[in-house]
């Protein structure tokens, strides 16, 4: 009997993504303090992606054209040029790379907890995962809206966009401080979207979890 292809690998686990995103979640709001800082940042996320294709289930040749989109994520994230124009072009490639990754990953890392009949430290890692990277998702979604329409947030003064790193979390928990509020319509509907995920999620998610858990 021929097993069915799955985009997820039931080999991986999850211990190195999971180091990696929190240490990415540290790093990230001292990445407006420095170029270096910004820069190691930007490594970090590249690992990220890197260590993430270890959870799909693919032929090698489409992983090797993924680490080809990634890295040409990375270089068009760090790459710095003379025009604003061409800065700005560069920053929408790199979000739409990145963007993709995590819509890819959320989907491989979803299927693969859904489907396990156990509950055990590997399991739990990635439903960290899993809750991360959406957050992250949201955060590329903001940046590209914002690049449509830089009015689309209202940031206070003293911010900058890299701050909607913190909206997105703020609105995926639920948190919502009001300092950073949607003005436009598609920036509403996004924000509204994350909302729900994150009161879905553990809804959803963490009951199944806990019923595996108890079953054992």
């Amino acid at each position: 009997m021929k097993v069915p292809w799955k985009i997820y690998s039931s080999a991986t686990g999850y211990n190195k993504l999971f180091i990696n995103l929190i240490l990415l979640f540290i790093l990230a709001p001292f990445a407006a303090f420095n170029s270096y800082i910004n820069f190691l940042v930007s490594c970090f996320f590249l690992l990220t992606l890197l260590l993430g294709l270890n959870t799909l289930n693919l032929p090698k040749n489409i992983l090797f054209s993924l680490r080809v989109f990634a890295a040409l994520g990375f270089i068009a994230d760090v790459i710095v040029l003379k025009s604003i124009h061409f800065t700005e072009i560069s920053a929408l490639v790199s979000y739409f790379c990145y963007g993709i990754f995590m819509i890819m990953f959320i989907i491989a890392i979803g299927f693969r907890i859904s489907q396990e009949e156990k509950v055990n430290k590997q399991v739990i890692r990635g439903g960290i995962c899993l809750y991360l990277l959406l957050g992250l998702l949201w955060f590329f979604f903001y940046q590209i809206t914002v690049f449509f329409d830089p009015n689309a947030f209202s940031i206070p003064e003293g911010l900058d966009t890299p701050s909607l790193f913190y909206f997105s979390f703020t609105t995926l928990t639920t948190l919502g401080y009001g300092d950073i509020t949607p003005n436009n319509a598609f920036a509403m509907t996004l924000s509204n979207g994350e909302a729900l995920v994150g009161q879905i999620y553990p809804a959803v998610v963490i009951a199944k979890l806990v019923s595996l858990y108890t079953d054992e």
